[in-house]
């Protein structure tokens, strides 16, 4: 408003403006991690990261105006939240940008930085139990949990079924909390004193999910000569005194609610001429338990260590006089030799090779399980 000396006036309403600019919430170049269990589903909140207000109640559009988000990231202009998926990668990755947060009159920019963190790898490998500390932010995990692989059976033996296997790449743990859980050891092989099966591989445990030991091999003057069930099924023998014996049923399972998938075979059945003993299941074949196979189920490959593994291989079956020992499947299943089976390979899960005939010989004992987390 002006006033003259004549007492005259004239008024012009918001001739001025005065407005304030949007004030970021967090500090110039704060960080915000995306690790390898939420890598692939990102939702990083405007109050997590680039979010202001604005003392006027202004609209406020977001934007990147330098730099760029790391690829498989967008930002929405209204809200600020920063959703998409990003790949993985084998180092800690930090990404650099800046945000403009601007309203009709004022705008206001800052530095921000977003990680991708390299995976972490726990790895259990001792037949005891352990607790697994979950670090501060991580809510969801990659869990691969291989129990102990069946023993072998002696004197034209089964092969020792394969540990259950079970694999999930978001378990939902508790930020801070603990996750209990125990390695199965492998089943002992039978001696040559053909009356028993090979003893079952023992369980493995990781929270809510438990892989099964592997079902032993049967022996030769076990009647009927079937293979022990487990996570994968043992194998069938020659049953002298009886029927000759199938293969072991599966019992492994899957774990829905904590979205992780179970893997497991029957075992097979003796050779058709008794002429060599069926051979262990594997996590990624196996029977039907009344075929005859003498070479072990083979295992399946998982990528949770950081590389390509494959686990949880079938014992093979024993040979009989001139009946060729079968071998171990891939995944560290033991091999059925003119002699004592071999042992299945220790953190794999494999079973144990069948017992050789004649002379009475003993067989391999099931390879330990093992636990692997990831995030």
């Amino acid at each position: 408003k002006v006033t003259n000396g004549s007492g005259l006036s004239a008024e012009l309403v918001d001739a001025i403006v005065t407005d304030n600019a949007p004030a970021f919430t967090n500090a110039t170049d704060t960080n915000f991690d995306i690790t390898e269990g939420s890598r692939g589903s990102v939702s990083i909140s405007a109050a997590d990261l680039v979010g202001a207000t604005d003392a006027d109640s202004d609209t406020i559009a977001y934007s990147v105006t330098t730099g760029s988000l790391p690829s498989g990231l967008s930002i929405a202009s209204a809200t600020g939240v920063i959703t998409g998926s990003v790949s993985a990668v084998g180092s800690d990755t930090e990404t650099a940008f800046t945000i403009s947060a601007a309203t009709t009159y004022a705008t206001s920019t800052r530095q921000f930085k977003i990680t991708v963190k390299a995976p972490v790898v726990t790895t259990y490998n001792s037949a005891a139990g352990f607790t697994f500390a979950v670090p501060s932010g991580i809510s969801s995990i990659g869990a691969l949990v291989i129990a102990g692989g069946g023993g072998g059976g002696s004197v034209i033996g089964g092969g020792g079924g394969a540990g259950g296997m079970v694999e999930t790449t978001a378990y939902p743990v508790t930020p801070g909390g603990n996750v209990g859980g125990n390695v199965g050891g492998g089943g002992a092989g039978q001696p040559p004193n053909r009356n028993s099966n090979g003893q079952s591989g023992s369980n493995s445990v990781f929270g809510n999910i438990t892989a099964y030991g592997g079902g032993g091999g049967s022996s030769w003057s076990v009647n009927p000569a079937t293979g022990s069930p487990g996570g994968s099924g043992g194998g069938g023998s020659h049953g002298i005194g009886g029927p000759n014996g199938q293969g072991g049923n599966s019992t492994q399972t899957s774990f829905s609610p904590v979205g992780a998938t179970g893997y497991g075979n029957p075992g097979y059945k003796d050779g058709p001429a008794s002429n060599y003993g069926g051979a262990g299941g594997g996590a990624g074949s196996g029977g039907p338990v009344n075929s005859h196979r003498r070479t072990g189920g083979d295992g399946r490959v998982s990528n949770m260590s950081g590389s390509p593994v494959t686990y949880a291989g079938g014992g093979g079956g024993a040979g009989h006089g001139q009946g060729t020992p079968g071998p171990g499947g891939q995944g560290g299943g033991g091999s059925a030799n003119t002699g004592d089976g071999q042992a299945g390979t220790a953190n794999r899960g494999g079973g144990g090779g069948g017992g050789y005939h004649p002379p009475d010989r003993s067989a391999g004992s099931g390879g330990s399980g093992i636990v692997i987390v990831k995030y």
